[in-house]
């Protein structure tokens, strides 16, 4: 009897030990397809899709009109709808991606949202706000879950073949131009130290992602941030369309991001990108809006004050205005386009970026 016993026993535990063996191999047995290509999102308001609401609540994006015309309901975009991330998910077949910090998320296989409201690139300049450093923290430790949920080999092939899409430092130069408003002009030199700061910075946070396993890059440049009507709103008296200081410092700060990014092709082994050139295609919509559909692109859709500059929209305890159709307008809000406006903006990512298109990025794996 004690012999079966020992027996019975001995079942047991080969059985136990077989059933750990299965989930132990089950737990990393997911395949990544050779041709998945993943995307991970970083950037500020532009990009964000719901990130800031789960860090910071209250914010404005959380209430109508945000979200009303595609979604029915606020989801923490800064938009009436879809942001340009969500055209582009849609363009590569993959879901609209989430924001990383969305409660109960632990699928990043089609990548996630990083992005968040307020961002800067330069740590110091908003405190309180996700910014680059943070996001690409969030990153690196979204690489350990990943990892250890489909094993090291299938995490790395997923993170070569993905893309990697930016939209970054217009808070930064906004931030320097508020903060110098009715003060002696910034002479030459201070600028080009902070914007060789900024790109510094930038730089540093494109290379740990690469040092990571990341390959391609896709870049949207930063906007014509003097067309914006909350900078416009600053300003007493008519600046016609755009205000020249703020759009001096943003052309310049692409035009010095073309070279780096020219450089660190030919720097990184493997390194591909692609830069779309959103200064000139909202400025473009600015000056020749009907050109594009647009009946109104000097004032916000949706907001108060001069040029509906203030932000706002959808706040609950101070009176707003808003239009009765966003399609007629190029900006939603103070500072953010339409959702007809980002739509354009990423068929022309998709189709028109270089020195290689998004979709030529989303085509190819390592």
């Amino acid at each position: 009897m004690a012999r079966i016993q020992s027996t019975t026993i001995n079942l047991a535990t080969l059985v136990l030990i077989s059933t750990l063996f299965l989930l132990s191999n089950n737990a990393h047995s997911v395949v990544i397809p050779d041709n998945h290509v993943a995307l991970f999102i970083f950037g500020d308001s532009l990009y964000d899709v719901g990130m800031n609401s789960y860090f910071k609540h209250g914010t404005l994006s959380t209430y109508l009109p945000y979200g009303e015309t595609f979604f029915g309901k606020p989801t923490g975009r800064y938009c009436n709808g879809r942001v340009l991330p969500d055209f582009v998910a849609e363009f590569a077949n993959l879901p609209l991606l989430p924001p990383y910090l969305q409660p109960g998320l632990s699928n990043y296989t089609d990548g996630v949202n990083f992005a968040s409201a307020g961002a800067c690139v330069l740590v110091d300049t908003r405190p309180g706000t996700i910014n680059l450093k943070m996001q690409v923290d969030y990153f690196e430790e979204m690489v350990t879950k990943l990892r250890s949920q489909i094993g090291v080999a299938e995490a790395n092939k997923l993170l070569g073949n993905a893309v990697y899409l930016f939209s970054i430092g217009g808070n930064d130069y906004v931030s320097l131009v508020t903060a110098n408003l009715n003060k002696p002009a910034l002479s030459a030199s201070y600028k080009r130290e902070y914007i060789s700061t900024v790109l510094g910075n930038l730089t540093a946070h494109i290379t740990t992602i690469y040092n990571t396993g990341g390959r391609k890059f896709a870049f949207q440049n930063v906007g014509p941030i003097g067309c914006m009507p909350s900078t416009k709103a600053l300003y007493t008296g008519d600046v016609g369309n755009c205000v020249k200081d703020p759009q001096t410092l943003a052309k310049t700060h692409n035009a010095v991001f073309l070279g780096i990014a020219q450089k660190l092709q030919t720097q990184l082994s493997g390194f591909k990108y692609s830069v779309f050139d959103y200064y000139s295609a909202a400025a473009n919509r600015v000056v020749y809006n009907t050109r594009y559909g647009f009946n109104q692109s000097k004032i916000a859709c949706c907001g108060s004050g001069a040029y509906n500059g203030a932000f706002t929209c959808g706040s609950p305890t101070v009176k707003f205005q808003a239009c009765s159709d966003p399609s007629d307008y190029l900006w939603f809000d103070a500072a953010h386009p339409t959702e007809k406006a980002n739509q354009q903006y990423a068929q022309l990512f998709w189709d028109g970026a270089a020195p290689n298109t998004l979709k030529a990025l989303f085509s190819t794996t390592t």
